[in-house]
């Protein structure tokens, strides 16, 4: 992963955690506890998707820079 990338996810995920606990902690308030509920929901589910999302991106830049294998090298044509 590139390193300028690292913190802004890392402070994106963060950002979704403290919103899902500040829309928990509302949730206590009867009248407000579904609604509150659902959005705090939706800002785990995008948090997952985010965390998700960067573990993904960072596999797929690891395959990117494996080297060929010895085999399909040794065949290639020079």
């Amino acid at each position: 992963m590139d390193a300028h990338l690292q913190p802004y996810l890392s402070i994106a995920a963060l950002a979704c955690s403290v919103v899902a606990l500040f829309f928990s902690l509302l949730a206590a308030f009867p009248g407000l506890k579904d609604l509150l509920a659902a959005i705090r929901d939706g800002v785990l589910w995008l948090a997952l998707l985010l965390v998700l999302g960067g573990v993904g991106f960072v596999t797929w830049q690891h395959v990117q820079q494996l080297p060929a294998p010895a085999s399909q090298a040794a065949s290639a044509p020079h």
